[in-house]
């Protein structure tokens, strides 16, 4: 349910912004996104909620894929995030690795990455070699997919769904 927040006033810009007193957040966060207003566990309080914080969370709302393939990407982005494959700016301060040698691997994974990967591994897997590279794209790294993948999207997303048990009983 979306509600219009009240007592609005026009910034420079020309934007809706919030009341002065009230935190949404930074105003430039607004601009890409719409928000709903949920209750929060704190009588007459609501907090302000991000429509769209992922391209995932887009295509949902464009109707373009389900709500139960989104939870798997997310599932799988989760997987990906906890086995620690996203890009890296500095280096990694976890006491269990090592310092880089030519003669060795330096990045030494951790038991609960390692469980994590094959999780991802074995998600891919199942996805298949056709349509891993849309899924990964979307559901990992958050880039919008081409025009003529979105077809390759949805039945990776379609898979997944069904290889995390989340298919629609129709």
């Amino acid at each position: 349910m979306t509600l219009q927040l009240n007592r609005a006033a026009k910034n420079r810009s020309g934007l809706i912004a919030p009341r002065a007193a009230a935190d949404h957040g930074p105003i430039e966060r607004w601009r890409h996104s719409g928000r709903t207003l949920e209750p929060t566990e704190r009588a007459g309080v609501l907090a302000a909620r991000a429509l769209e914080e992922s391209v995932l969370d887009v295509l949902v709302l464009r109707g373009a894929i389900e709500e139960n393939q989104r939870e798997a990407a997310l599932r799988l982005r989760l997987d990906f995030q906890r086995a620690g494959l996203q890009a890296r700016l500095s280096f990694s301060y976890n006491p269990a690795r090592r310092q880089f040698s030519p003669f060795g691997p330096w990045d030494e994974r951790t038991d609960a990455e390692e469980a994590a990967y094959q999780r991802w591994r074995n998600a891919l897997r199942a996805v298949g070699k056709r349509h891993n590279d849309a899924v990964v794209t979307a559901a990992c790294f958050d880039i919008a997919p081409a025009p003529e993948r979105m077809d390759a999207l949805r039945e990776g997303l379609k898979k997944l769904a069904k290889w995390y048990g989340m298919e629609d009983d129709e």
